[in-house]
């Protein structure tokens, strides 16, 4: 299981500590939302860390959202 200290956007060295923060701040539902977003620089530019993972093992915003909505993180 990642912990807050996992890095979920390599490009940016966003962890998912910071994204779930952000997350639950802005009251985040999509990874648009994310992406539309120019005050939390997270997933624009390389799509690894969207859906699948930077090292295609589902460790993603997609994911991050996930576990704030169920309260995991």
């Amino acid at each position: 299981m990642p912990d807050e200290s996992t890095m979920i956007c390599y490009c940016h060295d966003v962890t998912l500590g910071q994204l779930a923060r952000y997350i639950k701040e802005h009251k985040i539902s999509t990874i648009a939302d994310i992406l539309a977003n120019t005050d939390f620089v997270c997933g624009d530019t390389c799509e690894n860390c969207r859906e699948e993972g930077y090292n295609n093992d589902g460790i993603s915003i997609a994911m991050a959202i996930g576990m704030v909505k169920r309260g995991y993180i």
